[in-house]
């Protein structure tokens, strides 16, 4: 009988501590929108989605025309007119402006975030599930940053609203995350960003980072406001009380990467979320070209979005011209199918299995233009790194990887064959840099948890907790005095203040007392010289 109670006893304990958990992390219907028609943004969405799915969550994504592969159980809408606008935009005039200079970028930047929140809320898909009054969504996923008409989507469903940012945070989403730090490190455009340390380049960098915010408030977030108005009725008030709302960041990041900085505890890290896939494996040419390189292999990409023929001539024969002098092996993503598979040292691949190639023992250098999901793969693969960076993000990733010993920086505009031969010869042959790209990978992959798995469970702490405020700072609460230490540094600054004047005071009156008294000192002494030197008036007697 005791042996009875005991066994049951220990079945409900059991049944309480493995059931219960699973009950408490109910099933949510989540809406997913992420409208940029960039392929490494769905290399970190796609693992989450799955993810998400495999738990029982019920996944409704927004997304392009044919960016990627339907998912299985997730319900995908797509949005052609997100295709139509990235078309038109390369096409157009400014687009050839687009590296001109920053003004450029941030003028054509702010029309992309309009057509892209436009095109969303008006499509007719998503417009028949506004109406649809039994629709419901928990939670509203999306690429945070300067779409904040998208926001309106978690009023609307009274749902949790949760960003990601599939490439670097800024200032801006510090300030949506309640992170307000006086930093003036992270803007969101780094085109003649200043990467200095003297008190003139933060000065540039604090005036540089001032305009962006200009530019926000001036014209991005009117035009959002627009938006919002138009397909929800909402008002500015209802914007701001909405970009405060975002509960959780995802951050696509990593303290191992370069640069630590300060998070709240709603900014996560999951630098390498897209890792958790299985990488494609090399055909068996590529494969040979690989194993019987004895000299070692260099792997040079400039990313998905730049293929070798939008690429200027002279680039590409400097390019040509160093590797051809070089004994390692060349394997080269061109992404073009019109170009030869083989000649000499070069292999030329349309889209190449980089995570493969990398991970591969004879791998010596990779040159990349510095895109964050090739930055993040070279790190965990340990492989040294020349950047090349051609826009946005770039420069900052590269600059940051050189300032941790794992990579050399080159600007494109000065680039000669000869420097980019000498660089790549002292990347391979100095071993410093190898050396300290494998520490960086063993402190990139040393976590508690895998970087898909704290996604996740993130995730799920939005939903179980719809009100974070405790992981955020809510400027209304801290004021600006308390905030700043002002209270400090104005009593400080009051009693440096005080005794500053009182010395300055005490020298001046004692050099005015001395002056006055050097001043008057030869006066008197003038006048007793006149007075000996005048002669006498005596009258003569007669």
């Amino acid at each position: 009988m005791r042996l009875g109670n005991t066994c049951l006893a220990l079945g409900l304990w059991l049944c309480f501590n493995v059931i219960l958990p699973l009950e408490f992390v109910r099933a949510a219907s989540i809406l997913a929108v992420f409208p940029y028609r960039l392929p490494q943004l769905f290399q970190v969405v796609r693992p989450l989605m799955k993810a998400l799915t495999h738990r029982g969550h019920k996944i409704t994504m927004i997304t392009p025309l044919g960016m990627f592969e339907d998912i299985d159980g997730v319900r995908h809408i797509r949005v052609p007119m997100l295709n139509t606008h990235m078309n038109d935009m390369i096409e157009s005039d400014k687009f050839q402006d687009f590296f001109s200079d920053k003004w450029s970028e941030g003028s054509l930047v702010s029309t992309v975030f309009h057509n892209i929140s436009y095109a969303v809320l008006s499509n007719n898909e998503v417009q028949m599930m506004l109406q649809d009054r039994s629709q419901h969504f928990d939670m509203v996923l999306l690429e945070a940053g300067h779409m904040d008409a998208l926001y309106g989507l978690a009023e609307f469903y009274n749902a949790t609203l949760m960003g990601l940012c599939s490439v670097r945070i800024n200032w801006n989403l510090d300030y949506l995350a309640g992170n307000p730090a006086p930093s003036i490190l992270e803007p969101i455009s780094p085109m003649g960003f200043s990467r200095e340390n003297s008190f003139l380049s933060r000065l540039h960098n604090w005036i540089y980072i001032s305009e962006e915010r200009m530019l926000e408030y001036l014209v991005i977030r009117p035009s959002q406001q627009r938006i919002l108005k138009k397909f929800f009725g909402y008002s500015a008030q209802q914007m701001d009380e909405l970009r405060s709302r975002i509960s959780f960041f995802l951050i696509n990041n990593h303290f191992s990467m370069g640069r630590v900085r300060a998070n709240v505890p709603n900014i996560i890290e999951i630098a390498g979320i897209h890792l958790s896939e299985p990488p494609a494996p090399c055909n068996k040419d590529l494969q040979r070209f690989l194993d019987d390189a004895d000299d070692g292999v260099i792997y040079i990409s400039m990313g998905n979005e730049l293929i070798v023929k939008y690429l200027p001539e002279s680039l590409q024969s400097t390019l040509l011209h160093s590797f051809s002098q070089l004994r390692q092996r060349v394997v080269w993503k061109t992404g073009d199918t019109t170009t030869f598979n083989q000649t000499g040292n070069i292999y030329r691949i349309s889209q190449a299995p980089q995570r493969t190639i990398l991970s591969h023992p004879n791998v010596r250098l990779f040159i990349t233009n510095g895109g964050q999901l090739s930055l993040i793969e070279a790190i965990d693969s340990g492989v040294p790194m020349l950047g090349l960076p051609f826009f946005f993000d770039q420069f900052s990733n590269m600059h940051r990887m050189q300032l941790a010993g794992t990579a050399k920086v080159l600007d494109l505009k000065s680039l000669s064959s000869d420097l980019l031969t000498n660089t790549i010869l002292e990347l391979i042959d100095n071993p410093k840099y190898s050396q300290s790209a494998k520490v960086r990978a063993r402190q990139f992959r040393d976590r508690p948890t895998r970087p898909l798995d704290t996604a996740v469970w993130w995730t799920e702490y939005a939903l179980r907790h719809p009100d974070v405020s405790h992981t955020r700072l809510n400027q209304d609460e801290i004021p600006l005095m308390r905030y700043y230490r002002m209270d400090s540094l104005l009593s400080m600054g009051l009693r440096f203040g005080i005794a500053t004047i009182s010395v300055i005071w005490i020298i001046s009156w004692s050099s005015c007392k001395i002056i006055k008294r050097i001043r008057q000192a030869p006066k008197k002494k003038e006048i007793v010289l006149v007075h000996i030197n005048t002669p006498l008036n005596i009258n003569p007697i007669t």
